[in-house]
Parts: C-alpha cells; sequence; structure tokens
C-alpha cells in the first residue's frame, strides 16, 4: 500500500496524473493543453502565435515580450515609429497583407510607399490610393514617407524563419524576418556573405571588405529594410538570433550636433573613408566628417577609429531635400576638428 507511488505523477502534487486534472499543474485543464506534461506549453487562446504557458503557467498577458504593452505578444506584434522618410520592413503579417489594410492608421498623414520597382500613394482628393504597389510581401523592404511624426502597428502571423532569400545581381531591397536583432557576419550565412559587397541600412551602411564588414552598420533588425548590394545571383536563408545573445558591438551610432542633422531621404549615397588626416595626423573620434552639394549641407558621421560610412543624402520625397544631391553632383568633404574648434576643408583622393 502507497498512494506516493500509485502512477506517474508529473508535477510531484501527490495526485497521480489520471486523475489529476491538471498534470503539469501550468494553470490549464488537460483537456485544454496541448501538452499536459510540459508547463511550458499548453494553447494560444489569443491568436499571437505564443504559448499561454511561456511563462511556465497559464496567462494570455504574460507569453512572451511585450515591448507596447498591447497585449499581444512582439513574435506576432510589428510596432514601428515613423517619422518623415523610413527603410522598413515587416517580419509578421496578417493574412490581409494589403496596403490599404497595413496603412489604414496613416491616412491622416499623407503616406507614399516606395518597393522596389513599385510604388503606391494615398490621395484623398482622388479617392485612395494610387500606384502599381498593392500587397506589402514579407520578403522585402519599404519606403515609408508621412506627413510628421506617427506610429504603425501590425498584428499578424511570424515569418517562416526558413524563408529563402533569392537575391539577384546588383540591387535587392528586402526585409530582416525575425523580431529581433543579430550582428550582420552571424545571421547571414558564410557561404552567402561573399556574393553581397555592401548593405545599406536606413542612414547606415557597411561594406564587406575580404569578410570583415566596415561601416556603422553593425546588426540586422526586425522592423527594418535593407539594401543589398551584390556581386552575383545568390539566395539563402537567415540563421535566426541567439536569444540573449549578445552582438558584436552596440547598433548605436553617435548623435551628431543638431547643425549638422540632415533629413534622410530615400536617395542615399555613402562614401566609406578609411582615413583622415590634418597635418599628418589621423583626425579623433571626436571629430566629425560631413559632406557637402555646394553650400549645401547633405550628411555627416563622427569618425569611428576606422573605417567610416558618411552619408550624402539625395533629393527625395520630403520636401527638406530639395536642395540635396542630384546625379551628377560633385560631394565635397569637411571635419570639425573639434579639438582646435575649426571646420577644415577637406581633399579626397578619389573622385566624388
Amino acid at each position: 500500500y502507497d498512494t506516493a507511488g500509485d502512477g506517474w505523477d508529473y508535477d510531484g502534487d501527490g495526485a497521480c496524473d489520471d486523475g489529476d486534472a491538471d498534470d503539469d499543474n501550468d494553470g490549464a485543464t488537460d483537456d485544454a493543453d496541448s501538452d499536459d506534461n510540459n508547463e511550458y506549453e499548453c494553447s494560444d487562446t489569443d491568436d499571437d502565435t505564443c504559448d499561454d504557458c511561456s511563462s511556465g503557467s497559464y496567462d494570455t498577458s504574460d507569453d512572451g515580450n511585450d515591448d507596447d504593452g498591447d497585449g499581444i505578444c512582439d513574435l506576432s506584434d510589428v510596432h514601428i515609429d515613423l517619422t518623415g522618410v523610413n527603410l522598413v520592413s515587416f517580419y509578421a503579417l496578417p493574412d490581409d497583407n494589403s496596403v490599404e489594410s497595413i496603412f489604414e492608421d496613416l491616412l491622416d498623414q499623407n503616406p507614399g510607399i516606395l518597393g522596389f520597382g513599385n510604388s503606391a500613394i494615398y490621395s484623398s482628393e482622388l479617392g485612395g490610393w494610387l500606384g502599381t504597389l498593392v500587397e506589402i510581401e514579407r520578403e522585402d523592404g519599404y519606403w515609408i514617407v508621412i506627413d510628421g511624426y506617427g506610429d504603425l502597428d501590425v498584428d499578424g502571423s511570424p515569418t517562416d524563419p526558413n524563408t529563402v532569400y533569392d537575391l539577384q545581381e546588383n540591387v535587392n531591397l528586402i526585409s530582416y524576418p525575425f523580431g529581433g536583432s543579430s550582428p550582420i557576419e552571424e545571421t547571414i550565412p558564410a557561404e552567402a556573405q561573399a556574393s553581397i559587397d555592401a548593405i545599406l541600412g536606413e542612414g547606415s551602411a557597411t561594406l564587406n571588405h575580404d569578410g570583415d564588414w566596415l561601416g556603422s552598420l553593425f546588426n540586422l533588425s526586425g522592423t527594418e529594410g535593407y539594401w543589398f548590394i551584390t556581386n552575383a545571383d545568390v539566395s539563402f536563408s537567415y540563421i535566426p538570433p541567439v536569444e540573449g545573445g549578445l552582438a558584436r558591438q552596440a547598433a548605436f551610432i553617435k548623435p551628431v550636433p543638431a547643425e549638422y542633422v540632415v533629413h534622410q531621404s530615400s536617395q542615399q549615397a555613402f562614401y566609406f573613408v578609411n582615413s583622415a588626416m590634418i597635418n599628418g595626423q589621423s583626425i579623433e573620434e571626436e571629430d566629425l566628417i560631413i559632406t557637402y552639394n555646394g553650400d549645401i549641407l547633405v550628411g555627416s558621421r563622427y569618425w569611428l577609429g576606422d573605417v567610416t560610412d558618411v552619408p550624402a543624402m539625395g533629393v527625395g520625397l520630403h520636401d527638406g531635400t530639395s536642395n540635396y544631391c542630384l546625379p551628377g553632383d560633385k560631394v565635397s568633404f569637411k571635419v570639425w576638428d573639434e579639438s582646435e574648434q575649426q571646420l577644415i576643408d577637406m581633399i579626397s583622393d578619389v573622385e566624388t
């Protein structure tokens, strides 16, 4: 006679599983529990793609990270802060992925959406959306242009982590299909990296130099879009971010002083500066490299201490970019020397 040994008792509560309505003591009864002997799995009653027992007990309000506190876990909840011109992508999308549905909350801000070879713009005067871009795709990146500031919230199903990206030679505008972020050299398979010359994000870039990624773009992140510049056709699936893993470097670009801030444009170029000297001495990380189109400021970046990507913005859809660069314009460089508190004209050793 032994009531303590009368059958399997997963949760050790003294009641054998055959007579226990909640074998794993996770708060979900066995008749509604997808795995009776796993307290971290039970159901997804709120349809946010995160298991209701992710925390070890049934709780739909604590079933995964929820950065915006809307009750839907981040895995299927895309939140993007928008300001002016934004390069974005979507790691989760609903069944209705139409431009009309995705951007319905931004109509008061005259949104325009630019894809790779297609676009759409909203006009209340002309009765709605105009253009050839009809649906938002998981694999693609997009420029979103709005008046002022806004928030874009999209709830949907996560993108398959095994999604294959088929890139053509030269230029591709693509997404990053995960809610987190990861260093470029860790998330792009090594065999694919050799076919990628550079990656351009919103206001930052990185250059592949013999397998080393140089510039201020360190990580790829969900909700952001990227231009991949390739030297051959290449296909790959991203390697998912390692949960809790540390990036090679923080994805942080030191903000420049207000007088050297420029408007982000959908037309952007980057110059990779591998050295900069004043009177034979290398500039310091407190010094600022600045680009001009004539006397118009078009970009700036603090010296990174190594190869530095310096942006030069072109004429785009934002009103503030009307005097920026056009094809054929010559970009000039200056350096703000912090130690001497002076602006110095620089001479480039390449055609700009």
